[in-house]
Parts: C-alpha cells; sequence; structure tokens
C-alpha cells in the first residue's frame, strides 16, 4: 500500500479517473494530493490506531544544555556547555558576563558569571544533555539543542560535520551528511509540574504517559498535561505512547479506507461539483470511522483474565 493508493481508492469513491502519481496535474488529481497529509494527520488524531502505536523516551528540557551566552539572562536550573565541554547549571538567576570568551570554568560550585552562579554538573557529551555534537551520528526525527534553547529536529540521517552546528530558524538546515529542521525553543517551566519533557516531532496524538511503577499495562498512567510541543508531569524518566505519523504501509485495512473516505468528503463537491456525491462521502466517512473506532478502542486494552472452570461430565 502507498500513498498513490489511498488517493486513487478516494477519486474512485467519487467517480474520478486514478492519478498516475502524487505528482499528477489532473484537476481531481491535485485536489486529492494537495489535501493528502491534512487529511492524514486529522483521521490519524481521531481515534487510538494501535497500527500506529509508538514509545519513545521523552527529553527532559532540564538536561538540556547549550552552549553558554554572553550579556544572557540565565534562569535557575538552567544548563549551559563551556571550557571544553563541560556542563554547568544555574544556582543563582542573573545575566551573565559580557566578555565573549568568558562563562563558567573547572569543575567546582558556586562559580561567578556576571550577575548569575553556576555549578559544574558533568562532562557534555551527545548522550546525558542531548545538545548537538559533532561529527555523530544522528538518525530520523532525533532531537538536538544548540543557539541558546532551540531545539533542532533531523529530517535527513547521517552524520554531523566537525563544525557548523545548526542555527536560525530554518527548515533544511545542512550540517555534514545531516538535515535540521528549526523544531522549538524551549520556554519556562511556568506550571505546577516538576518535569517539562519535548514531544516527539513525529506525535499526533498522546495515548499515555505509563506510570513506571504500575505492575501491568492498564494501569492509570501518570497525570499529565500537554502545552504546545511540550509534556508536563510529576514523573522522572518518563516515557510517552502515543500514535504518530506511520508510513502508510504500516496501517490496517480500516485506518486506509478512512482516510480515503476522509479525502474523498474534503474533496467531493470541488470535484465533482455534486452535493449528493459530497454527502455520500461523508457518510461512508462516518460509517467508516464509527466502526473502526470501537475496533481501535477495543485493540488499545489489555483483555480481561479468561477464567477456565472446570465440570464433571
Amino acid at each position: 500500500m502507498t500513498d498513490l493508493n489511498i488517493v486513487n481508492r478516494a477519486l474512485k469513491f467519487i467517480g474520478e479517473a486514478p492519478a498516475d502519481s502524487m505528482a499528477d496535474t489532473s484537476r481531481a488529481a491535485v485536489a486529492a494530493t494537495s489535501v493528502y497529509d491534512t487529511c492524514r494527520d486529522e483521521v490519524l488524531r481521531m481515534a487510538p490506531w494501535t497500527c500506529c502505536f509508538k514509545r519513545r523516551i521523552l527529553r527532559d528540557t532540564a538536561e538540556q544544555a547549550t552552549p553558554w551566552t554572553n550579556d544572557h539572562y540565565y534562569g535557575v536550573g538552567e544548563r549551559v556547555t563551556n571550557d571544553s565541554s563541560k556542563t554547568y547549571i544555574c544556582t543563582d538567576a542573573g545575566r551573565s558576563g559580557t566578555a565573549a570568551s568568558g562563562g563558567p570554568t573547572g569543575s567546582g560550585t558556586d562559580i561567578e558569571d556576571g550577575s548569575c552562579t553556576w555549578d559544574y554538573v558533568e562532562v557534555s557529551t551527545a548522550l546525558v544533555n542531548w545538545c548537538h555534537w559533532v561529527s555523530t551520528i544522528y538518525t530520523l526525527e532525533d532531537l538536538v539543542s544548540w543557539n541558546t534553547g532551540k531545539i533542532y529536529s533531523c529530517k535527513q540521517a547521517g552524520t554531523s560535520a566537525s563544525s557548523n552546528p545548526p542555527v536560525g530558524i530554518g527548515d533544511d538546515i545542512v550540517d555534514g551528511t545531516i538535515r535540521w529542521a528549526y523544531y522549538t525553543t524551549i520556554p519556562y517551566n511556568s506550571t505546577v509540574y516538576a518535569y517539562q519533557y519535548v514531544l516527539p516531532p513525529d506525535c499526533l496524538r498522546v495515548i499515555k504517559v505509563p506510570d513506571s511503577t504500575a505492575l501491568k499495562e492498564s494501569d492509570q498512567g501518570v497525570q499529565y498535561s500537554v502545552e504546545g510541543k511540550f509534556l508536563y508531569t510529576d514523573q522522572a524518566d518518563s516515557i510517552l505512547k502515543y500514535v504518530y505519523r506511520a508510513p502508510v504501509s504500516e496501517w490496517d485495512a480500516l485506518l486506509q479506507g478512512t482516510v480515503a473516505a476522509r479525502i474523498a468528503a474534503e474533496i467531493a463537491k470541488d470535484v465533482t461539483g455534486q452535493v449528493a456525491i459530497m454527502n455520500q462521502a461523508f457518510s461512508f466517512l462516518n460509517a467508516q470511522y464509527a466502526a473502526a473506532r470501537v475496533i481501535a478502542m477495543g485493540e488499545a486494552q489489555e483483555g480481561a483474565v479468561e477464567v477456565v472452570g472446570w465440570q464433571d461430565v
């Protein structure tokens, strides 16, 4: 199954000729392909599609560190890298020193820097604080931090360059054989929750933040709040269970049909000019979604333990 197969299923439903490719320039094909991404994401958010479930260790913004910057305000708990790949944490908020070559050094505590104070934490590596690292292999959807609190998502896997880390807010930043896209900038955590995590770039719907002390999958997850591209909770070292933008080759038959029906309903009136065909498409979409949602909801739950009884015969 391919994206083109889904598009052509939608076109067939409203009585139009199939597209030759996703770049087909016929009027009906352009209408279908132009709404494909939006309709796909809408449907993926509609229900807990088990074929699109994924789990991922969340990135804690408190562990994120970016290179120290002169004359910059730092809050308590913010981390920076300086002095040959050392990580420091701000213990007294304030504005860093004005000298471009300054910043905290050494491995002590109460290190003065302008009006703020730092403590040494650890050696900075790509693993411990997810700061961008040179000459390092990154895979698709990996997140790195750089450029004063900015976060970048890997859009093309490869190896980073020996210099020139990602900067700015572009969506196609070249770094060795990698291409990065600016994802977001970390805001100050003004919530009541202790931990602020970055949502994965491919997350379309949060299913659960599993309780790390749970004995079985059906146990209630921990309380959380999603705000923009961040998830807040009181649990340390959290894992996220979520619906992701899975490739069409991984979709089950019900999801394929529902996305095709959504596209058909979206374009039916504009392409055919007939309200009756549009209404028919929406009716089919509603029925398809209702059936698919019941099945998806059932598959997303742990089954009850089967009771086996013995009976004399």
